[in-house]
C-alpha cells in the first residue's frame, strides 16, 4: 500500500504539470512563427506545422527550425 503515494504515482503527475505546458508552448511558438513566414518549407501550412510540433514534442520544433531557418532552407533569410 505504500506505493500508492510513491514514485509510480508522482511521476505521471510531474510529467503532466511540468512538461505538458512546455510542450504546448513550443507547439504554439512554431504555429505563430509559421504564420509569419513568407515561404514555408515544402509549402506546409502553419496548422500542419503545429501538428508536427505537437506530435513530436521538441523534435518537431527542431525539424521546423532545420527546414525553415538553417542552411537546409531553400530560401536565404
Amino acid at each position: 500500500m505504500s506505493n500508492i503515494i510513491g514514485i509510480p504515482f508522482i511521476l505521471p503527475i510531474f510529467w503532466f504539470v511540468i512538461f505538458m505546458p512546455a510542450h504546448l508552448a513550443s507547439s504554439v511558438i512554431v504555429y505563430r512563427d509559421a504564420r509569419n513566414l513568407e515561404f514555408s518549407a515544402l509549402d506546409i501550412k502553419p496548422f500542419l506545422w503545429f501538428g508536427i510540433a505537437f506530435s513530436l514534442p521538441f523534435l518537431g520544433m527542431f525539424i521546423y527550425w532545420a527546414m525553415n531557418y538553417s542552411s537546409l532552407s531553400r530560401h536565404s533569410l
